[in-house]
């Protein structure tokens, strides 16, 4: 890659996985088409996918392989290549706190570029084997246990979850403002640029085990003790004035909704 001038910064944007990257432009030696057989570049360099060295799926297809100017060379594989372009002028922002030691260490910002949300790595901190990524950590399972007063209802993976209205800032529609994050397991299903901050947003299954899966609606709210986040949900049922115990650990029934609704007690599991 040639050098580029002062107040410049050259950086190539990818994609890899389900995660859009930028890496500065200096760090990369060479982007090339994978071999024939798709595991070496010229027989000569071993090719790892990028996804699967931050702990996520391997690759569909051949993508394109970027070599890095690290020790050892390391040669990745990545969905596609968007583009070499000059990010200075492009806001930055720092991710916020919360999605995992590991991460922090590969990267520590993001830029937005063309309405498109994109994570800076830092190539020398790139693991060369997998399994080294971690998940976020935890947060311990509490439920509500009062009786809910009025509360949005949304439904996320084919559950129904409530949340008290006062915590609740407003519900946007995901677009290309929001970033899956690299690698697999947690509960953070990646992040979202909104109103010049970076959200961090939770999947509410992903929290009681199952996949953190990034959804078409995202729910914003204030979480004393957390500040600003999000839960994905694939449609909103709306406000419901009242609820009714069930019985079991924070389930509710609202008058004219069918199936019951759960409310983590997101304050004391974030606080």
């Amino acid at each position: 890659m040639p050098p580029y001038e002062s107040g410049r910064r050259l950086c190539l944007l990818m994609e890899a996985g389900d995660t859009r990257f930028s890496v500065e432009a200096t760090s990369v030696m060479e982007v090339a088409a994978p071999g024939p057989d798709e595991t070496s570049l010229r027989g000569v360099l071993e090719i790892t996918d990028l996804s699967v060295l931050l702990g996520g799926e391997p690759e569909p297809g051949p993508g394109m392989v970027v070599v890095f100017d690290v020790s050892p060379t390391l040669a990745v594989r990545v969905r596609s290549i968007i583009e070499v372009v000059d990010v200075a002028p492009a806001p930055h922002f720092l991710l916020p706190p919360g999605l995992g030691d590991t991460l922090a260490a590969l990267s520590r910002s993001a830029l937005l570029h063309k309405d498109r949300l994109y994570l800076e790595l830092t190539a020398e901190a790139l693991p060369h084997e997998p399994g080294t990524v971690h998940p976020p950590p935890e947060h311990p399972v509490l439920y509500t246990e009062g009786l809910p007063g009025r509360s949005l209802v949304f439904e996320s993976q084919g559950r129904l979850f409530g949340l008290p209205l006062q915590l609740v800032s407003q519900v946007v529609t995901r677009g290309p403002s929001f970033s899956a994050l690299p690698g697999k397991g947690g509960a953070v299903a990646g992040v979202l640029l909104h109103g010049q901050t970076l959200w961090p947003l939770y999947s509410a299954p992903g929290m009681l085990g199952a996949p953190a899966t990034p959804e078409d609606f995202l729910v914003l709210l204030e979480v004393e003790g957390r500040g600003g986040m999000g839960l994905c949900a694939s449609r909103v049922l709306g406000v419901h004035p009242r609820f009714e115990p069930t019985g079991e650990p924070g389930a509710f029934r609202a008058p004219g909704v069918t199936d019951p609704v759960l409310f983590l007690n997101l304050q004391r599991m974030f606080s």
